[in-house]
């Protein structure tokens, strides 16, 4: 996180973000021009643009925040905000996003007050609080543990010794919450968790001790994430292909337009870029935007919607922070339109249909809506088949994934049968892992949509009319029935959604067989 920082004394970079905020401010897309339009125009543009409903889906899409110390249930930045003050509710209203169906918290858990000696009880139990409302209102958490609130001139003390006794302490708890955590960024060390300004910053024997740790307490296939390339590269690894699995969290997300962004940002066409272009189809990737503030570290201007597009759709994007920089970049992306012609010049995927109102009517989306849909999976249904022959269902599905990255975090794939009395009267398993449901071929950097396929037979000793659906719940047994963690497709004319009166399934409904 980067938290508030300390204004320069550059003058020179507050005028040349002035510069920068007040040029970049006038442009907005249209196409067949440049990427940006007049500010006079800005309010016709919104205008042109249609909203379309969010599609609520686990383990992807923007995220809000929140800072807790274990000790008191209290934010460092806002001491008189005390949990359940600053959770989920709160962060939704003072971020617009009520409506937005989001389903990712980034949760900052400080446990300054035991930097040198074990959690207590009350802190282990506390923050058992905050994943059992997390549950409450169907969220995951991008989990964070950390010592230094305080920032760059301050030193948080943690050492290796009580780090790994800490995280002995956490595992029960993280076996327990498993199902509720979509990533745990490794943290612990330095200001805000981000492995800068600590006393162990050049003991890479302590951080790979403390990385092996964390490793083991969150098994694979889930994925944990550290700050830069550079770190990982010089871990020494227990097991070496974990580093299939240390994935990235940006905490400085400019599109590499900032002037601190080399050796901060993942820059395009940069060493680092080119190592997360390669690794990133196989993990959980986030990030979040700077501040918006006119200090040395803060972004006060605006970055290029484009190659931000770009940068998403590269490094496979499950996550983006929608907090740090809202009422600058991320406002601002809702009156800048998205359509067709504009994502085939910079090569990124989309469905025609996701620009088609009710009536197949073409309409634009916003840039912001465009994001929220699409970071993470995004799974289209393009053409099925049901057949029935001697107690066999015989099934062939194709489909693609438009969105910026595969479901990384492993669910399973059920075929389910749903009676004319709307109950559920088979799942059946199938062969299949929705981590290799990729966008598009990396390998080739081809930037079309690869088609899925689903395909196979199952018995099916039943008799009568069905529905027949997907169903793609969370593997953890405490959310396996909670329909709200399973995984929706985009209903098309193809796909129907069907949910039932307990709450317990959320199907995707691909067809009807007579059995």
């Amino acid at each position: 996180m980067c938290a508030v920082l300390f204004f320069s004394n550059h003058i020179y970079r507050i005028m040349r973000f002035e510069l920068i905020f007040i040029f970049i401010f006038y442009l907005l897309f249209i196409p067949g021009e440049s990427t940006a339009r007049n500010q006079k125009n800005t309010t016709e543009a919104a205008k042109d643009i249609v909203k379309i409903a969010p599609l609520r889906n686990p383990d992807r899409g923007f995220h809000l925040e929140s800072n807790y110390f274990a000790h008191d249930m209290t934010n460092p930045f806002r001491k008189n905000e005390i949990f359940p003050n600053g959770f989920i509710e709160a962060r939704e209203k003072a971020f617009d996003s009520e409506s937005e169906n989001l389903t990712l918290l980034q949760l900052y858990v400080y446990l300054t007050e035991w930097v040198d000696k074990d959690i207590s009880q009350e802190g282990l139990e506390n923050i058992q609080v905050i994943f059992d409302e997390l549950k409450k209102y169907g969220y995951k958490a991008i989990l964070r543990f950390a010592y230094n609130w305080e920032g760059l001139d301050a030193s948080g003390g943690e050492s290796e010794k009580w780090i790994l006794r800490h995280i002995e302490q956490l595992e029960p708890l993280l076996e327990k919450n498993r199902g509720l955590i979509a990533t745990i960024q490794i943290g612990f060390l330095g200001a805000w968790g981000e492995w800068h300004t600590t006393p162990l910053q050049n003991d890479f024997t302590a951080k790979s001790n403390i990385v092996n740790a964390l490793l083991k307490v969150y098994p694979e296939p889930y994925s944990i994430q550290i700050r830069i390339p550079d770190h990982k590269n010089r871990l020494n690894l227990d097991n070496e292909k974990d580093k299939t699995r240390i994935s990235y969290a940006n905490d400085y997300f400019t599109a590499g337009e900032h002037s601190h962004a080399p050796g901060n940002d993942f820059v395009p066409g940069s060493k680092w870029y080119r190592q997360i272009e390669r690794e990133s189809p196989w993990f959980f990737m986030s990030g979040e935007i700077p501040y918006d503030e006119n200090t040395e570290w803060g972004l006060a201007a605006l970055i290029d919607p484009e190659t931000t597009l770009r940068i998403l759709r590269d490094h496979h994007y499950s996550a983006f922070d929608l907090t740090q920089n809202y009422q600058l970049n991320i406002k601002s992306w809702r009156n800048i339109k998205v359509y067709p012609e504009l994502l085939v010049k910079n090569n990124i995927l989309f469905s025609e249909d996701y620009f088609m109102d009710e009536k197949g009517n073409r309409v634009n989306r916003s840039f912001f809506e465009f994001v929220r849909d699409h970071l993470g999976y995004r799974l289209n249904l393009t053409g099925s088949s049901l057949k029935t022959k001697s107690k066999k269902l015989l099934y062939d599905l194709e489909f693609t994934n438009t969105g910026f990255a595969a479901p990384v975090n492993s669910k399973p794939v059920y075929l389910v049968f749903i009676d004319e009395s709307n109950n559920v009267k088979r799942e059946v398993r199938i062969n299949a892992d929705p981590r290799d449901w990729q966008p598009y071929d990396y390998n080739k950097q081809s930037y079309q949509p690869l088609r899925h396929r689903l395909t196979g037979d199952i018995p099916v000793d039943l008799a009568g009319k069905y529905r027949v659906g997907i169903w793609m719940p969370d593997p953890d047994k405490s959310l396996q029935y909670n329909g709200v963690y399973d995984v929706k497709w985009v209903p098309n004319k193809n796909l129907s959604q069907w949910y039932d009166n307990d709450g317990k399934y959320a199907v995707n409904i691909i067809g009807e067989v007579v059995l």
